[in-house]
């Protein structure tokens, strides 16, 4: 037994460099490349060229892939575009990209600009004749792609190691034209708090309110001096606040107007620009029943814009005497019965005058 020990030490000893080679040879075989996740532009803008970014001769930003890794690593890029329009027209890899191996060190960013100038540098490029066809068949004056999800999927390969992907989604909505509802243009019996109505399919829009200052005759002029508020919105109503703007004075005459914002790619936004409609304050009304009516008129939605329109149109008055059911209320009970018709939108189904 005791010429057995050694013999087991010394074998226990002999295998320790091999075991530490294994160990090592493990490390350096698992390390692994990590993705934050995209950052995409907010586009509702984009046409054929934004897609095929390999051959763009003004690129522009659309995406932002970072890469992380522990150690030097070289890694092998793969992007793949599904489309899905709104018609129903599908097209699965209707563009298929694969780089080059390029090294990470730490870490490393490529945007779809980086493939445009070859850095890294692109291995394989193939865009789907019948996708491109329907783009372009479809594409919309200045060249922008039809409404619809596209899909793209990112795979990082890590040399001798595991893959990781991301994926991110764009979809564009092409918003059209923007036309103005209230008040009405001409309009001579507006509120010193006055609902301002629009309709515009996209997402942000920018309302100007501008004061007609003497001398100033055609809309246009007045639009070139400061405007007397101006404010980016996400909805197609803006309510003028009572305090932390300049008032609108009564018996004095405005322009307004509404810019569309559509993100494009690069991260900037396409202006879409309404008409320019004038409106006058009106001086009948005392402003608290002012307020009331634009108060009103907001909660039960522009269904019911034309009774507000006639009002303001006959230049008709409040009697000063409110209540619900019958029963007189107070000024702010009313605003909290506003407040509640406001949150239960489709509640209110007639609106009359009497």
């Amino acid at each position: 037994m005791d010429k057995i020990r050694p013999t087991v030490r010394t074998m226990v000893h002999s295998m320790l460099p091999l075991l530490f080679l294994c160990l090592f040879a493990g490390t350096s075989a698992s390390q692994q490349v990590t993705l934050d996740p995209p950052q995409i532009a907010p586009v509702d803008l984009l046409t054929v060229n934004d897609l095929d970014f390999l051959n763009a001769t003004t690129p522009k930003w659309i995406f932002t892939i970072t890469m992380r890794s522990e150690q030097p690593v070289q890694v092998v890029m793969d992007i793949a575009i599904n489309i899905m329009l709104a018609d129903g027209n599908r097209f699965p890899n209707a563009v298929a990209i694969t780089t080059d191996p390029f090294d990470v060190v730490n870490a490393r960013t490529v945007t779809n600009i980086d493939l445009t100038n070859g850095n890294p540098s692109v291995a394989e490029h193939v865009v789907r004749a019948d996708a491109r066809t329907r783009l372009e068949e479809t594409a919309l004056p200045g060249g922008r792609i039809p409404v619809g999800l596209y899909q793209f999927f990112v795979t990082v390969t890590p040399e001798g190691g595991t893959p990781v992907s991301v994926t991110f989604d764009l979809e564009p909505t092409n918003p059209g034209s923007i036309q103005l509802l209230l008040p009405p243009d001409g309009d001579e019996n507006a509120s010193e708090f006055q609902l301002f109505q629009w309709r515009y399919d996209g997402t942000r829009s920018r309302i100007s309110v501008y004061e007609q200052l003497p001398g100033q005759m055609a809309p246009e002029e007045v639009i070139s001096g400061v405007p007397h508020l101006t404010e980016v919105v996400e909805t197609n109503s803006f309510q003028y606040p009572s305090s932390g703007v300049r008032a609108l004075q009564p018996g004095r005459t405005y322009v307004w107007t509404i810019e569309g914002l559509a993100g494009v790619s690069g991260g900037g936004d396409a202006l879409l620009r309404s008409e320019l409609w004038t409106f006058r304050v009106s001086t009948r009304n005392a402003p608290w029943v002012s307020g009331i009516l634009a108060e009103i008129e907001q909660a039960v939605g522009p269904d019911f814009a034309e009774v507000f329109n006639r009002i303001r149109r006959e230049g008709l008055t409040a009697d000063g005497t409110m209540s619900l059911n019958g029963t007189p209320i107070a000024y702010n009970e009313l605003v909290r019965l506003l407040e509640h018709l406001r949150e239960k939108q489709g509640s209110v189904k007639s609106v009359t005058i009497e």
